[in-house]
This record gives structure tokens, C-alpha cells and sequence, in this order.
């Protein structure tokens, strides 16, 4: 009996920006008179940061300093209608709401300024909170000021609305095709596992993981860091211990109390070597992609595959308990060769893991091999 290390590797691929049913997202935002700005949004950030990284898009977008931007998420009644803080579309899409929102208003501030400074829209530029004669630093005009002037001297009101809206897809259910892309870009990860397992126990302990994401642009890498380490704990509970119904080994041993639901804490945290790749999306705002739910999807078969590393089975069902380990190297069952053709036993075959038996509703599908 002895402890045994394994490696594994697991990658995924995610959609982002993706649509079933139109999924809009809008903005509308103000410039007050003292050059300050307010944005009125209904992304709801639960956690996940949408309304620091928004702030941020406006920020940039517009010219101004961070400070200056002051989000307004809580009420749906007076804010524009947002789908929801789902799909990993809150940079996505609702972060195009604000960016196109953004735009407007620096398009509507840079023509007040046209008029004050007697300069071509064109040739002026916004930055750090001072619109720029382009060349000619030295000619600027505080924001502050423009706004002023479209309050006092032209009775206008600086605003601009936006709206992030990918068409219906639809899809032929006999062919799986569909009439247009269904998502605007794909995010990847990979994930190293390393573990060691207690041939005696059945114990996993992850020691290390290795995550890569590519997010396309990376707006607030803290954040992302954040979210990819969250994912981290997150996939960690789904390899080894969560299970949406718990039981071991049978139903009768299932708690009763959310207390008796096994979740890891801080002393399970492993080692983490998180990389971000920026690979730039050409619909996201600034090039960026999600990282939401993809953070915890590639960590439980990286698990997986390193517990077969480290002991040479394969526990087919998540999570990886202590029982299921031993189970596996009591039985120690292996997918054997039948000429050209890989045969399961029943256990591992699709006949037992699908819901339908690894068949269609109309009861057609791939042949298995023990039919």
C-alpha cells in the first residue's frame, strides 16, 4: 500500500457572446453639468465584477478618469432591460451595451466642444477628462466646461444609449444546422492536474493546479485571476467531493442538513499557476471574452486523468470519492479490444452513463458494441 502522484490534462472550449433567443443587453448613460458621469445599466453584478469592468469600458471609451463614473445597477424599473448575469455574458454583452452607449456620448461631448473651441469634431480628442486639439495640446477645454456649456449656453442634454442584441439562431433540428453563428467567439482553457492518491484510503489530494485561459483581453486581470482561482475551488468540489445528490454509499447515508453537504475549504486549496491569454475577440468590447462558467469546468476531468495516472483506473462518475477510487481498483475494469473496435463494459459503456441509453428519442443512434 502507497501514495502515488499523477499528472492530468484537461481543455475546453466555451461560447461566448452566445444566443438562444435574442439575450439583449442595453445602457443609456448622462453627462451632468459638472462633467461627471452616470450610467444607468441592468447587469447585475453579483460578485462577478461586471460593475467595476464596466466602469472601466466607459471610462476608457469616453476619456475619463475611472472616479469620475458612477454606476447605477439597482433598479430594473429605472435602468434599461439586461437578460440576465448568466452565460458568462456580462463583459460580453453587456459590456458592449456600455461600450456603444459610451461611444455616443463621446461622439455628443466632442461636438459641444466643436462649438466652444471652434474646431472640427475630427481634429479633437478626449482624454484624462480635457478635450484635446489634436496636435495643438494646448488648446483644451475641461469637461466640466463643455458639459456646463451644453447645459447653460445650447439647453442640451449629453446622453447616449447603446444595446447589445445578437439575432435569434435558428436551428434545423434534422440537421443541426443553423441559419447564423450562434455565439460571437470562443474562449479556451487547459488545466494540469497533479494529485496524489492513497492506494489504501482512496483518498485524492490535489496539489497543484496549472490553468490557462484564454479570456481574448484580459480588461481587469485581477478580476480574472480572481475568477479563475474561484473556478479552481469550484471544480475542486465538483472532481472530489460535491455531488448535486449526494449519497455514500447509498441514499439512507445522505445528509439532511446543507451542513452535511461536503464542500473544500481553504485548507484543500492546491497550488495555483494561473496563466491568462490574451487572444483578442473582434466583437468584444476591447477584444475581451468570458471567463465566468468556464472557470470551473476543466479542473474535474484534469483530476480525473491524473488519478488514472497515478494508480492506472478511471473513476467514470464525479466526484472522485474515496469509495469510488477504491472501487475502481478493486474491480480495476478496462476498456477492452474487440479487432478494430474499443469495447466498454457496462459500467463505462454509453448505455450506462446516458440518460437514453446512448439513444435518440425516436430510439435511433450509434450502434453499441454489445448489441
Amino acid at each position: 500500500m502507497a501514495k502515488h502522484r499523477g499528472r492530468g490534462i484537461a481543455t475546453i472550449e466555451y461560447p461566448t457572446g452566445m444566443n438562444q433567443n435574442g439575450d439583449p443587453s442595453q445602457a443609456w448613460i448622462k453627462v451632468k453639468p459638472d462633467g461627471r458621469i452616470d450610467v444607468f445599466a441592468g447587469t447585475v453584478d453579483v460578485g462577478q465584477g461586471s460593475k467595476t469592468v464596466h466602469t472601466q469600458i466607459v471610462a476608457d471609451t469616453i476619456g475619463v478618469p475611472y472616479d469620475w463614473v458612477t454606476m447605477d445597477v439597482s433598479n430594473t424599473d429605472s435602468s434599461p432591460i439586461c437578460t440576465g448575469s448568466f452565460a458568462s455574458r456580462g463583459t460580453f454583452i453587456g459590456g458592449n451595451a456600455v461600450r456603444f452607449a459610451a461611444e455616443r456620448v463621446r461622439e455628443k461631448i466632442l461636438e459641444i466642444a466643436s462649438k466652444e473651441m471652434e474646431i472640427d469634431p475630427g481634429d479633437l480628442e478626449i482624454a484624462d477628462g480635457e478635450v484635446l486639439a489634436r496636435g495643438a495640446p494646448d488648446r483644451k477645454l475641461g469637461l466640466a466646461d463643455v458639459a456646463a456649456a451644453a447645459t447653460w449656453t445650447y439647453g442640451e442634454l449629453i446622453t447616449g444609449t447603446g444595446a447589445a442584441f445578437k439575432k435569434y439562431a435558428s436551428v434545423n433540428d434534422d440537421t443541426g444546422e443553423v441559419d447564423s453563428e450562434p455565439h460571437s467567439a470562443i474562449s479556451y482553457a487547459a488545466c494540469v492536474a497533479e494529485v496524489e492518491v492513497d492506494d489504501e484510503t482512496g483518498e485524492v489530494h490535489v496539489e497543484k493546479l496549472v490553468q490557462v485561459y484564454d479570456v481574448g483581453r484580459a480588461i481587469n486581470p485581477t478580476l480574472v485571476e480572481g475568477q479563475i482561482e474561484g473556478g479552481a475551488m469550484m471544480g475542486l468540489g465538483l472532481g472530489l467531493l460535491e455531488s448535486s445528490y449526494p449519497y455514500y454509499p447509498s441514499l439512507e447515508h445522505r445528509g439532511e442538513k446543507f451542513g452535511a453537504y461536503l464542500a473544500p475549504a481553504l485548507q484543500d486549496l492546491p497550488e495555483l499557476d494561473n496563466v491568462i491569454v490574451e487572444n483578442p475577440s473582434a466583437d468584444g468590447p476591447y477584444g475581451a471574452k468570458a471567463i465566468g462558467e468556464m472557470a470551473n469546468n476543466a479542473q474535474p476531468p484534469a483530476i480525473m486523468s491524473a488519478i488514472h495516472d497515478a494508480v492506472g483506473v478511471w473513476v467514470t462518475e464525479a466526484p472522485a470519492t474515496p469509495h469510488k477510487v477504491l472501487q475502481a481498483l478493486e474491480q480495476r475494469r478496462e476498456p477492452r479490444r474487440d479487432g478494430k473496435r474499443i469495447v466498454y463494459d457496462d459500467e463505462l459503456s454509453i448505455r450506462a452513463v446516458s440518460a437514453t441509453g446512448g439513444k435518440n428519442l425516436d430510439g435511433t443512434g450509434f450502434v453499441l458494441p454489445d448489441e
